[in-house]
């Protein structure tokens, strides 16, 4: 089984500079992918982002362009945040090989995102809570200097070269990101309404929730169940 191309969406948020926008867009095509997402990125059409997208241009020129990342992942099934350090989140981790092993299957009817920080400053926690896992780049150093760019090639061609290891055919209906948000939305509001207070902040307390429910990579009836459960909590809130 070989992952599905289609599926599989290389996004980078805030990209400054147009050569790494290019060098980007050449490089997922290179290894056989084609979709690029653009969050309130430096001019794509720029000349030099032109140049070093060398061949690549179509992908440059069709690239999805958004204000912030959730615009971008509404109909996104599973989110994986590229990062330079693991953090203290505890979300599924890979390395760029085991996400290809993990994508294969997963690519197959879902649409699947991979997210690039800030040349700079990378994700911030806001954008971080967006993501399912996270994915760093074992490095030899402390302090490693991949750029943009060729951090989305070594994913490119990890994701490729996936595609000859054999898989488990994977055939569940996971929700997407949308759909999970609505879950969080409607267990914060029914706690609310039976004046829960969380221990220390509702932030904190809704991302443990958000880890708990990355791991289990729920599927779309999982979403029904969760809310079936949460309207008849609130049914019987009315009736008191």
């Amino acid at each position: 089984m070989k992952i599905n191309p289609e599926n599989i969406h290389f996004i980078l948020v805030e990209p400054k500079t147009p050569g790494n926008i290019g060098a980007a867009a050449r490089a997922i095509k290179t290894m056989g992918f084609g979709n690029l997402t653009l969050i309130n990125p430096g001019d794509p059409s720029a000349p030099e982002a032109r140049w070093m997208a060398h061949a690549a241009e179509d992908v440059l020129e069709n690239a999805g362009v958004f204000a912030a990342l959730p615009e971008a992942l509404k109909n996104t099934h599973f989110v994986v945040a590229t990062t330079q350090r693991v953090r203290g989140y505890h979300f599924p981790y890979y390395t760029p090989a085991e996400l290809g092993e993990k994508l294969i299957p997963l690519s197959q009817a879902h649409r699947v995102a991979i997210v690039f920080g800030r040349e700079v400053s990378g994700l911030t926690n806001e954008e971080l809570r967006c993501c399912h896992a996270i994915s760093t780049i074992p490095a030899a150093v402390n302090h490693p200097s991949l750029n943009l760019a060729q951090a989305v090639m070594v994913y490119a061609y990890e994701l490729f070269k996936a595609s000859f290891e054999e898989e488990k055919r994977f055939q569940w209906r996971l929700a997407n990101y949308q759909q999970m948000e609505g879950v969080y939305e409607h267990l914060r509001s029914s706690l609310e309404r039976v004046n829960f207070v969380p221990m220390d902040s509702w932030e904190n307390f809704m991302m443990r929730f958000r880890r708990m429910f990355a791991r289990a990579n729920p599927e779309v009836r999982d979403v029904k169940v969760m809310h079936k459960i949460l309207q008849a909590f609130d049914e019987y809130i009315r009736r008191m």
